[in-house]
């Protein structure tokens, strides 16, 4: 989808040594990061609400879960088309109020003795379809703010921050929810999707403003998902990174019941145990470039996955709260942390490098579509797992189906070529 020349020219990337230099890359970065870290209180903050204020069942929690990646199902591909068609950063803008408010009836109605169940599906729902098209656009957005030769140190630095607030952002969160309740919680990601606005609205760079090209939304959809399946790196790198987060989403859901019902932590100590992942991500962050250039990209990416799984099988083994079971669970944290840091760096810079500019929205899209629709299955499994299973022998059988896949991607043909791209 080309640009007109005029203003391609009056929106070209601002020339900058490092990121550390460009004021625009700085203002994204500090709002995204404030807002990964809301998301992630709020990932824990949502369930144990639904826990301890209405008395959830396991179905009851994956059911929530599920919902609020339904939408990646539901939009992402119409996202990724949308934000091939207009500019970007007025999509982040409008996404980012969206969650604001979203997120803001739960302490709202909280207040008013009003909170349901059914409120929470409608908020995780709600939540969900303003993060699917946020996600599509920010990944789009980047190559139209910063030069190409930047962009693997542009996503480095985003990545990094998205690794580590998946763990101490849940830190955060069990403090917060100890300190405050969970509806509180809640309140605190919803302003740190205004500071995010903020940020947005900071940024001075103008966008190119994109051609119409006539064709039909089908027709482009079509399009996004035909580069993304007839490129065998792309497929197979999409193909481990759907069943990753389709078994990730069984943890999410079984570890909060494994944690606090069978180990008795508490939620501040779980949130404690998950934030334990941010220095193993902080460790990957700085490895990973050097990793990449020992290995190779794919060779870096596949390891990542293996170490992130097989420290998940820690998590387990840990058969009380005491030291030792704390010690396996941190420990299983810190390595997941880490190896996935290592995977995600290498996987998006990757996918970047491969795609042309015009058609990034649309296969980011795809690849998110493919990867992200499995995770309400993995929730709402989740709960039908520790429900039959029980938390800790659902976590084991999860553990292992994550090690196969990661095995298989590191056997794969696909990860060789990788190296070689």
């Amino acid at each position: 989808m080309a640009e007109t020349q005029t203003l391609a020219q009056v929106g070209a990337p601002v020339k900058a040594e490092t990121l550390w230099g460009h004021r625009d890359f700085l203002r994204l970065w500090a709002g995204q990061s404030v807002a990964l870290f809301g998301a992630q209180v709020t990932l824990l903050a949502l369930p144990l609400t639904a826990m301890h204020l209405l008395n959830a069942s396991p179905r009851q929690l994956g059911l929530l879960n599920s919902l609020e990646y339904l939408p990646v199902a539901c939009v992402t591909l119409l996202a990724g088309v949308l934000a091939d068609r207009v500019r970007r950063r007025p999509l982040l803008i409008a996404a980012n109020l969206g969650r604001c408010a979203a997120l803001a009836l739960v302490p709202i109605c909280y207040w008013a003795g009003h909170l349901s169940i059914g409120l929470l599906y409608l908020v995780a729902f709600g939540t969900g379809l303003f993060t699917a098209q946020f996600d599509v656009a920010y990944q789009a957005y980047l190559p139209t703010l910063i030069e190409r030769r930047l962009l693997v140190e542009g996503n480095s630095k985003l990545q990094s921050s998205q690794s580590i607030a998946q763990t101490a952002g849940q830190g955060l969160g069990g403090v917060l929810i100890q300190l405050l309740t969970a509806p509180v919680a809640v309140l605190v990601n919803s302003l740190a999707y205004l500071f995010s606005v903020g940020s947005l609205v900071g940024i001075r760079q103008t966008e190119p403003v994109r051609e119409r090209t006539g064709r039909s939304i089908r027709a482009e959809i079509a399009e996004g998902l035909r580069v993304t399946l007839s490129h065998p790196v792309l497929r197979v790198v999409m193909a481990e990174s759907a069943w990753f987060n389709l078994l990730w989403d069984v943890v999410l859901v079984v570890m909060p019941l494994y944690a606090i019902r069978s180990l008795h932590l508490g939620d501040a100590g779980l949130g404690l145990v998950v934030a334990a992942g941010s220095v193993g991500a902080f460790g990957g962050s700085l490895v990973a470039k050097k990793l990449g250039h020992r290995l190779g990209a794919g060779r870096s990416m596949a390891w990542g996955m293996v170490v992130a799984c097989a420290f998940l099988l820690l998590l387990p083994a840990a058969s009380d709260g005491g030291v030792l079971g704390v010690v396996l669970l941190v420990t299983g944290y810190v390595g997941n942390g880490f190896g996935m840091t290592v995977f995600n760096v290498h996987s998006v810079a990757l996918r970047q490098a491969l795609v042309p500019p015009e058609l990034t929205g649309r296969v980011s899209a795809s690849y998110r579509f493919a990867a992200f629709a499995v995770i309400p299955v993995g929730g709402f499994c989740g709960g039908l797992l520790a429900g039959w299973l029980g938390p800790r022998t659902a976590l084991l059988v999860t553990g292992i189906g994550l090690v196969l896949g990661a095995l298989a991607f590191l056997a794969s043909r696909e990860v060789r070529r990788a190296a070689a791209e």
